[in-house]
């Protein structure tokens, strides 16, 4: 029975993550960043093992809890 209820689920729509080129869930932790749409622990691994620390994500408004975005170079050096 649970079997149907999943099986009438759309991912019509869904973008694929960048970094694993799975589909990204509509309530998963994702990251919106200029080359698109990655889940947040993808990003996150991703830009460790480039700069060798955690990335600075800006929250999402109060409909978008789950959407993360990457605060822009510019941005960072604005606010210090």
């Amino acid at each position: 029975m649970d079997d149907q209820n999943l099986s009438d689920i759309s991912m019509k729509g869904a973008p694929a993550c960048g970094r694993c080129h799975m589909l990204v869930a509509r309530y998963a932790p994702q990251v919106v960043a200029s080359t698109g749409t990655y889940h947040r622990e993808c990003f996150e691994a991703w830009y460790f093992g480039r700069y060798g620390k955690r990335p600075a994500l800006l929250a999402g408004a109060n409909g978008d809890r789950h959407r993360f975005q990457v605060r822009e170079a510019a941005e960072v050096r604005k606010a210090a």
